[in-house]
């Protein structure tokens, strides 16, 4: 609809409501204006004001659209917008339809910004050797790229100066706050952008930054040069500063962060972060907790971790990473830097700077001032599992706004099963040299070298055998294609595999990704959300690859020289895995029914309540949400075995 200058009466009418212009020339407005939805304005500049036809519904309270007790400068305001007391101004603002603003002390643009677009963040290294730019649209995989392939230089000149290209195109002097925001009982925000359908209630400061779609800013929030991806919440007294918060990320309860990354479902509370690289679903949740100059993914916070960076000799120079699925216990320490393998449990204090990424599901403890692994412990504990299954239901992001972290959830997938059989040789070599440990900055004790080769041949054979079962179910048995012909993989050479920060891909194929930025084949950011995307797209026939490249390995065959018999056996021997893996797992869980689990029950009646007590608080075992949820994991797991063994047995004419 075009707009119109406005009609005598209709100033005249302002004017009345206390209502004044500097020019009112330069304030336009169109068809079926209402100029009784405005009063005590002042307007300046070139002003656009959009139609007030409907009432808001605010806390219960109907509110009228309109302009009320607020001075206006150069803006352009759509359709059905209530604005109010508003202490200071809005100014160099477009403001989309249905949008409630009202007790905000300023909102104003202050010259060409590029809203938080941009931003330098000095993430892992405080000293900057590592930073990358911030935008709207960065995913853990690129930002991943970013910071970690420093070692080739024209790699990163390039993929910087795409990000930079990007942010630039960003910039514009006029802010933007889209349809359907709320902002509520705000102080300042300034060089700031909101997105539909975003809620900022309480805020206290917010500069130079973008707040993404259906986002929730709340009360007491400080925050600059920052990005909010969609359905980010920070919330509570959070202080951000050089921060990207991811999709469906909440920072909250006073939590403060700078030169930070905080990918896809985060959740951080109370604690410090500074300069780190969180991946997916990296959860910190207490006041005593420090995280700094690391990476983590799938990562659980202990109360009272904390990290060095600093070794008071050349600065904060040192950074750690902590692989997908670590956890640490109350007041683990860890100087870095240090390098922690997939799925560790670190207790203790550890200044020895540890590397154990050949030994993953492991138990890092400290014993005597050092740091004692016990190789695979974790692979049989339920908390374990507990994990891997509520990480994909904790995915909060909706379907309907485009997921920017690509998050493979496979907990046994070809990295792990690759390290896996690292872990295994490197048992073997700890035997024959017991020193070995010592190069990487830990210790084992030979009684745990054979446990910790059964448990990890258990989880290979566990990840070899779901896989071929899996690949026999999406076969069609009735089809003119021969079943071996089906089985054929369609890559080869796949054996080194990477998590991109929740992506896992063969490292040889993001090599081709890398070299292709470098040449100019790729040479924008959606091309590399692209390309990545592919990869994504296509695990599940390069994890298959994977698999046929390892079936010597651990079935001592080649694909070529297997039959239908052969598949039969792994399908039964893999049904032998569940039951094993099951059963320590299960085993673990009844830990917290133990005996001494009862301790602080049925207190007041000398012991005779003890049981019914327990029992009433915590049920029986077998209906604990956790233990119901892990047995119909494997139950699932079994049936799957016994419908290809059947499938298997038909083709055969068994």
């Amino acid at each position: 609809m075009e707009y119109r200058n406005l009609l005598e009466y209709e100033i005249a009418q302002l004017e009345a409501s206390g209502c004044t212009a500097t020019n009112w020339n330069t304030v336009s407005v169109k068809d079926g204006f209402n100029p009784s939805c405005y009063i005590r304005v002042n307007f300046s500049g070139n002003v656009k004001l959009g139609n007030t036809r409907d009432l808001f519904v605010r806390n219960g309270v109907p509110v009228r659209s309109g302009i009320y007790d607020a001075t206006i400068h150069n803006c352009e305001i759509g359709d059905n917008v209530h604005i109010s007391k508003i202490g200071e101004a809005i100014a160099n603002y477009r403001i989309g339809d249905n949008c409630y603003i009202a007790n905000v002390n300023a909102m104003f643009a202050t010259g060409a910004s590029s809203f938080g677009n941009g931003c330098e963040v000095n993430v892992m290294s405080e000293t900057g050797s590592r930073s990358l730019y911030i935008y709207e649209g960065l995913t853990s995989q690129i930002a991943y790229l970013t910071a970690m392939y420093r070692h080739n230089e024209a790699f990163t000149t390039r993929i910087k100066a795409l990000a930079k290209e990007y942010s630039d195109r960003q910039r514009c002097a006029t802010g933007l706050i889209e349809s359907n925001v709320t902002i509520a009982g705000c102080g300042t925000i300034s060089d700031t952008i909101v997105r539909t359908g975003a809620c900022i209630e309480g805020a206290t400061h917010l500069f130079d930054g973008t707040v993404g779609r259906d986002c929730k800013v709340g009360d007491n929030v400080i925050a600059s040069h920052f990005i909010m991806a969609s359905q980010a919440r920070v919330d509570s007294g959070s202080t951000i500063e050089r921060v990207f918060v991811g999709q469906a990320s909440s920072l909250a309860n006073g939590f403060i962060a700078h030169d930070s990354l905080f990918f896809a479902n985060c959740a951080c509370e109370c604690g410090e972060a500074c300069a780190v690289f969180a991946g997916p679903h990296t959860v910190s949740m207490h006041k005593s907790t420090l995280l700094i100059g690391g990476m983590f993914s799938f990562f659980n916070a202990g109360s009272g971790t904390n990290e060095s960076n600093h070794l008071y000799k050349l600065g904060p120079v040192h950074h750690g990473i902590m692989e997908r699925g670590c956890k640490t216990a109350s007041n683990a320490y860890i100087t870095w830097p240090a390098h922690i393998g997939p799925f560790t449990l670190v207790a203790g204090s550890h200044t020895s700077h540890p590397d154990t990424t050949e030994l993953p599901y492991s138990y890092l403890m400290e014993r005597k001032g050092k740091s004692l692994l016990i190789p695979a412990a974790n692979l049989k504990t339920s908390g374990t599992i507990r994990d891997i299954l509520k990480w994909g239901k904790r995915d909060r992001r909706s379907r309907d706004i485009e997921r920017l972290d690509l998050i493979n959830y496979d907990a046994l997938n070809p990295l792990i099963t690759w390290r896996v059989y690292q872990a295994i040789n490197t048992l073997d070599r700890c035997e024959v040299d017991p020193e070995y440990p010592l190069t990487r900055n830990f210790t084992i004790e030979y009684h745990a070298l054979r446990r910790g080769r059964e448990l990890y041949a258990l989880a290979a054979d566990y990840f070899m055998g779901e896989s071929v079962v899996n690949k026999l179910l999406s076969l069609d048995f009735d089809s003119s294609t021969p079943i071996e012909q089906q089985l054929k993989p369609e890559y080869s050479g796949l054996d080194q595999w990477i998590d991109l920060a929740g992506l896992i891909v063969p490292r040889k194929k993001v090599g081709f990704i890398i070299d292709d930025i470098v040449n100019g084949t790729i040479n924008s950011l959606e091309g590399i959300v692209e390309r990545l995307k592919s990869l994504y797209d296509n695990y599940e026939a390069m994890k298959w690859s994977f698999v046929v490249d390892n079936l010597r390995k651990c079935y001592s065959k080649e694909l070529d020289a297997m039959n239908l018999q052969d598949f039969i056996a792994i399908s039964k021997r893999w049904s032998e895995s569940i039951v094993a893996i099951s059963k320590f797992r299960y085993h673990d869980a009844m830990k917290d029914y133990s005996e001494s689990m009862k301790v602080g029950f049925g207190v007041d009646s000398e012991g005779q309540n003890v049981e019914a007590d327990f029992q009433a608080v915590r049920g029986l075992p077998e209906q604990d949400p956790n233990v119901e949820e892990m047995n119909r994991h494997y139950d699932i797991a079994l049936k799957n075995a016994t419908t290809a063994i059947k499938r298997l047995e038909k083709a055969l004419g068994i």
